[in-house]
Formats: C-alpha cells, structure tokens, sequence
C-alpha cells in the first residue's frame, strides 16, 4: 500500500512540474513542500513520542505517592508534581508542533492546487487533480487520529492537576488512601492514552511515507 502511495506523489509532483514548465512557469518547489511538510510531521512525531514517556513517568511517580503514604510521601509528591509539570511542557510543545505541521500540509496542498492553474494538457491535470485529492485526503486522516487522542488527553490531564492539588493540601495517610481509587483511575487512563499515542505514531509514520518522494541511498 504504501509502495503504491509513493508512486502517486512520485506521479502527481512530476506531472504538475512538466505541465507548469511547458508553459513556461517551471517549478521544482511542489517537492520541496512535500519534504517541509514530511519533516514537520517527524517534528510532531518526536514531541508524541516524548509526551508518552512523559505520561509513563507522571503515571509512576503517581503511584509512588501511594505507597508512601504511611512513611513520608512528601518526596514522592515532589517528584509526582516535577513530572506532571514535564507532561504539560511537553504536551505544549506538541500542541505547537502539530500546530506547524498543519500549516505545512495546507501550504503544500494550497500550492499545489495553484500550480493546477498552469496545466494546459487535460489528462495531466486530471491526473494531478485526482492524486492530490488522495494525498490531500491521506493528510487529513491525521486529524482523525489526532482528534480523539486530544479529547481522551486533556480531561485526564485536567484530573491530574486536580490530583496534584488535592494532594497538595492533604498528604496525610487517611488523604491518600482516600484518594487511591483515584490514582488508578488516573493511572489506568495513563495506559489508553499511550495505546492513542502509539496509533498516532504509526499513522504519522505511514503519512509521511506516502507523501514524501523516496530518499533511499544506492548501496555502496
């Protein structure tokens, strides 16, 4: 499949290239596009990767709180609330990131439905119409991950500020027992939202494969 996804954008960025330059608008840029939007979504991809380790932390350093609580959970609350902290500067810089990278797809695509204009020959545009339809569509398939994680994310963030605020008045034994149902709830949530990230990681993987022209290096 993604072979095939391949020799659409290989098909698509040379039919636009060749029709604009035969009427004597030549460009090169529709594949530099390509690249600046392949590279913002490894940018996305990275801040994924790390906010998932950031959940891991925040979901163990939750859980020491528990079991400390009956001798002193106060280190064990300092370190909970450093790697919250972490979890919510590095979901920041994710937002941002996905942020530029939607940017980036819609320039490339804005672009090249531009470009369309300078195609004369009928099957070319056709063909370059309907191949960045595909790839247009490829891209926004990202959001239909994204957009379910966002919604599952925050409110458990939202809980776990709560968390971090309610321990914060009481780290006494009977508070944190009390709050315990709590934590694994929150840490069972930790769980599924890293399950989301892994789909979003593999489906950015996959986008970007599919529009991004092959950059394989000849054996030497």
């Amino acid at each position: 499949m993604k072979i095939q996804h391949l020799k659409w954008t290989a098909v698509a960025v040379t039919t636009v290239a060749l029709a604009a330059g035969l009427t004597g608008c030549g460009t090169t840029s529709g594949y530099k596009q390509a690249d600046k939007t392949g590279a913002s979504i490894a940018q996305f991809r990275q801040e994924i990767t790390a906010a998932k380790l950031a959940v891991d932390d925040t979901v163990k350093s939750l859980g020491q709180v528990a079991v400390a609580a009956d001798t002193n959970p106060r280190p064990a609350f300092e370190q909970f609330s450093k790697s919250l902290a972490n979890l919510e500067a590095t979901a920041a810089k994710a937002k941002a990131r996905a942020a530029d990278m939607r940017a980036a797809g819609q320039a490339y695509f804005t672009n090249w439905e531009k470009e369309l204009a300078n195609v004369k020959d009928p099957e070319i545009k056709a063909l370059a119409t309907q191949q960045r339809a595909k790839l247009q569509a490829t891209f926004d398939s990202i959001q239909k991950v994204a957009g379910p994680l966002k919604d599952q994310f925050d409110p458990w963030l939202s809980n776990l500020r709560d968390l971090r605020q309610y321990l914060s008045n009481d780290l006494t034994i009977s508070g944190v027992d009390a709050a315990k149902p709590l934590f694994a709830k929150a840490q069972a949530q930790g769980f599924e939202v890293q399950k989301s990230m892994d789909a979003l990681v593999a489906e950015l993987n996959s986008v970007a494969a599919t529009l991004t022209p092959a950059n394989v290096q000849p054996k030497k």
